[in-house]
C-alpha cells in the first residue's frame, strides 16, 4: 500500500478570497450542524423521557458547554463594564468578524449594554429542516443555555431572552 495525495486538497492554492469564501461557508455549515446535533439529541430524549426532561436533559449539557467556554473566554478579565465585556466576548466568539451571527449592540445611559442577534445559523438550520415554531422556540431556549453557562463566568450580570414566534431576529444578550 502507498499513500496517496488526497483529493480533499486543491491541485493549486486557492486564491486568498476563495479561501476566505470557503470558509466562511464552511464555519455556517458547522454550526448548523451544531443545531442539528441539538435537534437530535432532543428528538431523541423527548421520545424516551417526554418533552420537559428532554429539555431540561439538553439544556444542562449545553450549559456545561458554555461554561466551560466561557472559563476560557473570560480568563483574566475582571471589573469589566458590560460594553467591554460585550466588546471582549465578540471578538473572541463572534466567527468571521460577527458576520455568522449577524447582530446589533445596543447601549443605554446606564451603560447596560444589549447584543440583539439578527441571524443565528442554528435557527436557520432548524428552519430549514422545517421544524414547528414551538419546536424551534425549545431548540433557542436549549441553545441559549450555552450563553447562560458561557456569561457566568462574565464579570458583569447577564441575562437573555431567546427567539419566540412572531418576533424577528433571534436572541437578546443583555450585559449590566
Amino acid at each position: 500500500m502507498r499513500r496517496v495525495r488526497s483529493p480533499a486538497l486543491p491541485e493549486a492554492e486557492p486564491r486568498p478570497e476563495e479561501r476566505a469564501e470557503r470558509l466562511a461557508r464552511e464555519v455556517d455549515a458547522a454550526f448548523a450542524a451544531r443545531g442539528r446535533v441539538y435537534w437530535h439529541m432532543f428528538a431523541t430524549l423527548r421520545e424516551a423521557f417526554g418533552a420537559e426532561a428532554a429539555e431540561r436533559l439538553v439544556s444542562a449539557a449545553v450549559e456545561a458547554h458554555g461554561r466551560a467556554a466561557g472559563g476560557r473566554i473570560f480568563a483574566g478579565l475582571s471589573a469589566a463594564t458590560p460594553i467591554e465585556v460585550a466588546a471582549h466576548f465578540l471578538r473572541i466568539a463572534s466567527p468571521d468578524w460577527g458576520r455568522l451571527f449577524a447582530h446589533e449592540v445596543w447601549q443605554d445611559e446606564d451603560g447596560r449594554v444589549e447584543i440583539r442577534v439578527l441571524r443565528c445559523p442554528l435557527k436557520d438550520a432548524w428552519v430549514a429542516d422545517g421544524r414547528t415554531e414551538e419546536e424551534v422556540a425549545t431548540l433557542c431556549r436549549i441553545a441559549g443555555r450555552a450563553d447562560w453557562g458561557c456569561f457566568s463566568a462574565a464579570p458583569c450580570a447577564f441575562s437573555a431572552e431567546t427567539w419566540t414566534p412572531g418576533r424577528e431576529g433571534c436572541c437578546v444578550l443583555k450585559l449590566g
